[in-house]
């Protein structure tokens, strides 16, 4: 029986060849364009295109956008710098996080760290503006990051009279949730391989839930492990333990319920991995807070701190190999032959 031709309308859609969504649909029945065949390029409109092309005289600019790998790659060569992976689930807070440390650079200094340039200003302007009064929102939103491939923001920051580059990883929740279930998932995220520091997003709001506690807490230590289990972590990053919307766990009736859950994970998860990391730290952070009762971007300074400080150097072994043959027993004997 012939396979079913996998079409989509999408020409950014990889779905063909990686089998995911670059809309984030899980049913791709609701997809406005899976299972539709591309339209035709006007022959025409792409001559008046490139007419209209060659005759454009000014400087054209980079798009500013979000950098896929071979992008971040000539930023990382170009500066000393710093590849922060973050680990969160779907609508765990990872967009508002990135936003968030952005916006505060913007207000000044931030542990010690001035901004000192970006190559993707437009990506940070995009998913800063649903937290901003010029959205017209009654309340602060961030876009989720949908599926595909993974795309990095970049900031330049000058610290004690020396510029670095902040190379911040972003992926899509739901795919970090598929390595709870499969292990396997994890072998294509190189980012967390390159990582220096993994930061893992732990979703106050839901932790406050009592229908969803039992998730968030069985989720993270699962997640990691499937990541360890893939080699993501055998440069011994530093690992970054991070509860976000504090706002919510402020307000909540249960509010040291779930300090007291955050921090017996953050000591479990240190306890349980501490093999496969170099330095550990929890930090409670707000970066788009719903309610006035936190000041927004609360914790992300210490946060900042903590993903510049140097990775302590990976721990080599001298590995001896044996082939089973007598001669793995011999010794060298200084012999003097004055």
């Amino acid at each position: 029986m012939a396979q079913e031709e996998v079409i989509c309308a999408n020409r950014d859609c990889r779905i063909a060849q990686g089998g995911k969504c670059v809309e984030g649909q899980d049913d791709l029945a609701k997809c406005p364009y899976y299972g539709r065949e591309p339209e035709e390029i006007d022959d025409e409109q792409d001559d008046d295109s490139q007419n209209a092309a060659a005759a454009f005289d000014g400087v054209h600019l980079p798009d500013a956008l979000p950098l896929e790998s071979g992008r971040a790659d000539k930023v990382l060569a170009m500066l000393p710098s710093r590849m922060i992976g973050v680990i969160g689930v779907h609508d765990s807070g990872k967009t508002s996080v990135i936003a968030g440390l952005f916006d505060l650079l913007q207000l000044g200094p931030v542990s010690d760290c001035t901004f000192a340039g970006s190559s993707t200003l437009h990506g940070f302007e995009i998913i800063c503006h649903d937290a901003r009064v010029a959205s017209d929102r009654d309340e602060p939103h961030s876009e989720r990051t949908k599926r595909g491939e993974v795309r990095f923001y970049h900031i330049d920051v000058r610290r004690e009279g020396a510029l670095q580059s902040l190379l911040i990883a972003d992926r899509s929740g739901e795919e970090y949730e598929e390595v709870a279930d499969l292990a396997a998932n994890a072998i294509g995220m190189f980012e967390l391989r390159r990582a220096d520091v993994i930061t893992v997003l732990v979703d106050g709001r839901r932790l406050a839930l009592p229908s969803d506690r039992a998730d968030v807490m069985g989720a993270i230590p699962l997640i990691i492990q499937g990541m360890i289990e893939n080699g993501a972590f055998l440069r011994k990053p530093n690992l970054a333990i991070v509860l976000t919307k504090n706002d919510a766990v402020q307000i909540s009736p249960r509010k040291d319920r779930v300090e007291q859950d955050f921090r017996a994970l953050a000591d479990s998860v240190r306890d349980a991995f501490a093999d496969h990391f170099g330095e550990f730290g929890s930090f409670v952070t707000s970066a788009s807070p719903k309610d006035t009762i936190v000041v927004r971007g609360a914790g992300l300074g210490e946060m900042l701190d903590f993903w510049m400080k140097p990775s302590a150097e990976p721990k080599g072994a001298r590995v001896h190999y044996r082939s089973g043959r007598v001669f793995d027993g011999l010794a060298i004997e200084e012999t003097d032959f004055g």
